[in-house]
């Protein structure tokens, strides 16, 4: 549904900006997609280990997570910030200066604020293989709210720019919130359960 709301607010900036955002949110996916996967895992490996009682490992997750998100966010973001040009082009059948600029545009907006993924998805993948699914859904909804509100509010006062500063303020909101569950629940759990 915010996804929704997000593409309408996209689309009355017309038909160059529509295009432009559609061929920079399939490379902003092809990321999103990759941690998505890793964050599935650690979320295993959180269960996996918390069920064994082996839960100075879990504390021990969250840096491991965090590194080798981390690493595949800024060879990300490097890229996105280097050849952005040429890899919205494989998206484009008939490109249009507006249309590359606007996702030029978005790639660099938020590429720099990849690596707060790394900390949030490690966050909830920790989250969700410890039965935290309150705490998960209450970062992931912060996040998508925020990011669907600040579009409209955004976009008003700065056009479509303010469109694409949602995302990183999103994403901020909802990695603070999620790093703080984790130490405030996770963390401290393990820490407590290890010293006993």
């Amino acid at each position: 549904m915010g996804n929704i709301i997000i593409q309408s607010v996209v689309n009355s900036f017309g038909a160059s900006v529509i295009a432009g955002f559609a061929a920079a949110t399939k490379l902003n996916n092809v990321l999103i997609s990759s941690l998505t996967t890793l964050g599935s895992g650690i979320s295993n490996y959180a269960s996996q280990n918390l069920g064994a009682g082996k839960n100075k490992r879990v504390k021990a997750g969250f840096g491991a997570g965090v590194r080798l998100l981390g690493s595949i966010c800024l060879c990300f973001t490097a890229l996105y910030l280097l050849a952005g040009r040429q890899l919205l082009m494989l998206f484009m059948n008939s490109p249009t200066g507006e249309a590359i600029n606007t996702g030029l545009t978005f790639l660099q907006t938020i590429a720099p604020f990849y690596l707060l993924l790394a900390f949030k998805l490690t966050s909830d993948g920790l989250m969700r293989g410890c039965g935290m699914m309150g705490r998960f859904m209450a970062t992931t909804l912060s996040d998508l709210f925020l990011r669907v509100v600040l579009a409209m509010l955004f976009s008003r006062w700065l056009g479509v720019n303010g469109i694409w500063l949602s995302w990183p303020v999103g994403w901020f909101a909802g990695t603070l919130l999620s790093v703080v569950f984790y130490r405030t629940s996770i963390y401290r759990q393990a820490e407590e359960k290890t010293t006993l």
